[in-house]
């Protein structure tokens, strides 16, 4: 397991270049097949497009990387798919962009930047995110404690999930492995022990990465 970045969510995002219409497609894929069945299924619904132009990146055993120019002139819309991906270090992304052909032609130079800019401008829109490996814990508090806990949390960003209230108050945190054992001792020193932590699974969760 490791970190690594990637899509924030499965998008869209469309310019006109020259009377073409590019759509570049873009979903969060965990293995070579999922990847497969989603270029497929943008195929079936951009079936009258004169292209669907393919990359994706996924980590399974190894990292496996894919592109397809699907007519278009060889090295001029898969690999400046790719490269954007790569340049940007993205893992577990399929992208798929359609080109409908306006009747005027792009030349070699005009495709790999209409390809590469389309992606590049649908990753901007759509957002990244961090798959982060963070250790689970779930938590009791003492219900007369929680507002002042839940300040806490919201100061410190941990998100507080799965919310259960009766006579106490049990909920699920997340914290990032190389700080989670301080943070688990600044809640016990603060809260003077009266909250139990019960550490549970490690599990990637994902972290919103802001825009430069």
């Amino acid at each position: 397991m490791q970190n690594y970045k990637t899509i924030a969510k499965t998008g869209s995002h469309e310019k006109d270049i020259k009377k073409s219409r590019f759509i570049a497609h873009v979903a969060q894929t965990f293995s070579e097949d999922e990847a497969k069945a989603f270029i497929q299924k943008i195929r079936e619904q951009e079936s009258g497009a004169t292209h669907n132009c393919t990359a994706f990146i996924v980590m399974e055993n190894v990292k496996v990387e894919r592109m397809s120019d699907d007519g278009e002139p060889s090295g001029t819309a898969g690999s400046p798919i790719l490269n954007v991906l790569q340049q940007q270090n993205l893992l577990n992304v399929t992208v798929v962009v359609t080109r409908y052909f306006g009747g005027i032609k792009l030349g070699a130079g005009g495709l790999i930047r209409a390809y590469s800019s389309t992606t590049a401008e649908a990753v901007k829109e759509i957002g990244l995110v961090e798959n982060r490996i963070q250790q689970g814990y779930e938590l009791t508090i003492p219900y007369h404690m929680f507002d002042k806990f839940d300040n806490y949390a919201q100061k410190e960003k941990i998100n507080l999930e799965d919310k259960q209230f009766s006579t106490d108050v049990k909920c699920q945190i997340f914290l990032d492995l190389d700080s989670a054992k301080q943070t688990v001792q600044n809640i016990k020193d603060l809260f003077q022990n009266q909250i139990i932590l019960k550490e549970t699974e490690k599990t990637y969760k994902q972290v919103p990465i802001e825009a430069n």
